[in-house]
C-alpha cells in the first residue's frame, strides 16, 4: 500500500521576525511558526518559495496585518492555511490568488470586517473557513460574500457575531445574511466526479466539492427593505375594469343605432295599435248610440198617440153635458 510521509517543520515560540529558509532539500510539507513576529514581507516570502512541497502552513499568533495580492502563489500546494490570532484588518482581492488546491482557511480573531466577494473567486475546493472572532460589520451590502460561500456548501465553522451596526451587534452573522439575502443565487458549484479522500491528523486533503467562479452582480436588500406585493391586485383590477369599460363604449357606439331604430318602430306599432282600438271603441259607442235613439224615437211616438188620446178626451169633455144645468132648463 502506498504511504505518504508528511515531514513537519515546528518553529512555535521561536520569536522569529522573519520565516527561515529551508536547507533540506525543500522537503519539508508541514511548517508551524506560532507565537512569534512574522509580517509576511517580501522576505518571508522568498523564504516560503523554499518550501516547494508545502502542503500546510500555520502562522497563528502572529503579527500579520495584511496580506498583498499573489502572496501565496509561490506554494501552489497548500492545502491548510492558518492565519489565526493576528491583527490582519483587509485582505487584497488577489490575496489567496494562486492556492487553488486550498480546502481549508483560518481566519479567526483577527480585526476584518468584511471579505471581498472576489477573495475566493479561486478556490474552486474550499471546504472550511473559520471567520469567529472578528469584529464583523453585517450590513447587508458587505454580507454578499458570505452568503455565497454559504450557499456553495463551505462549512463556517465557531460562532460568528456581528459587532455592527449596532442594532445588530451580538447577532449571528450567518443568520443575518440569510435576513438579508433570503435566496442567494450561488457562484459555487459542487462537481460530483471529483473523489473524496479522508483527512489525517496533520492536513485536510481531497475534496468532493467543485467550486466554480460565476461572479453575479445583485442588488442588496436590507431586512427591512421588504419588496412591496401587495398593489399588484390593485393595478390588475384596474386594467380588468378598463378593459370592460372600454368593450362596453365600443358595443354601444356600434349597436346604438340600430337599437334605437328598433325602438322607434317599436313605438310606431304602439301607437298604430293604441289608434286602431281608440277607432274600434268610438265605432262602438256610436253604435249602441243609434239604437238608443231609435228606442227614445219609439217611446216619443207613443207619447204623441198618448197625448193625441189625451186631447180627443179634453175635446169630448168640452161637450159635456150637465144634467142639472138641462133640468134647470
Amino acid at each position: 500500500m502506498y504511504c505518504i510521509v508528511y515531514k513537519v517543520k515546528n518553529l512555535t515560540n521561536k520569536n522569529l521576525q522573519v520565516i527561515p529558509h529551508d536547507g533540506n532539500s525543500s522537503s519539508v510539507t508541514k511548517l508551524v511558526i506560532e507565537g512569534s513576529l512574522i509580517t509576511l514581507n517580501d522576505t518571508d516570502r522568498l523564504a516560503l518559495a523554499s518550501y516547494p512541497r508545502l502542503v500546510g502552513l500555520h502562522l497563528d499568533g502572529n503579527l500579520v496585518t495584511s496580506i498583498p495580492a499573489k502572496y501565496f502563489s509561490v506554494v501552489p500546494n497548500l492545502t491548510v492555511l492558518s492565519l489565526s490570532r493576528n491583527k490582519i484588518s483587509s485582505l487584497d482581492p488577489e490575496s489567496l490568488s494562486g492556492l487553488n488546491v486550498l480546502t481549508e482557511l483560518d481566519l479567526s480573531h483577527n480585526l476584518l470586517t468584511s471579505l471581498h466577494i472576489q477573495l475566493f473567486k479561486q478556490l474552486h475546493k474550499l471546504q472550511v473557513l473559520n471567520l469567529q472572532g472578528n469584529p464583523w460589520n453585517c450590513s447587508c451590502p458587505l454580507l454578499s460574500s458570505i452568503g455565497e460561500i454559504e450557499a456553495a456548501g463551505v462549512i463556517i465553522g465557531g460562532q460568528v457575531t456581528c459587532a455592527s451596526p449596532e442594532n445588530l451587534a451580538g447577532r449571528d452573522l450567518l443568520q443575518v445574511t440569510a435576513e438579508c439575502y433570503p435566496s442567494p443565487t450561488p457562484t459555487f458549484t459542487t462537481d460530483p466526479q471529483e473523489p473524496t479522500t479522508p483527512a489525517n491528523s496533520q492536513q485536510s486533503w481531497g475534496s468532493s466539492t467543485m467550486l466554480k467562479a460565476t461572479q453575479k452582480s445583485q442588488k442588496h436588500i436590507k431586512k427591512d427593505q421588504t419588496p412591496v406585493l401587495g398593489n399588484s391586485w390593485k393595478f390588475t383590477a384596474c386594467v380588468v375594469a378598463l378593459a370592460l369599460s372600454t368593450s362596453m363604449l365600443i358595443v354601444c357606439a356600434i349597436k346604438g343605432p340600430s337599437w334605437y331604430k328598433l325602438f322607434h318602430n317599436y313605438r310606431h306599432r304602439r301607437l298604430h295599435q293604441e289608434e286602431d282600438e281608440y277607432e274600434d271603441t268610438v265605432s262602438t259607442v256610436f253604435s249602441e248610440t243609434g239604437r238608443y235613439t231609435n228606442h227614445q224615437t219609439f217611446t216619443f211616438e207613443q207619447e204623441n198617440g198618448q197625448v193625441g188620446e189625451e186631447e180627443e178626451e179634453e175635446d169630448e169633455d168640452e161637450y159635456f153635458e150637465d144634467p142639472y144645468i138641462k133640468r134647470d132648463e
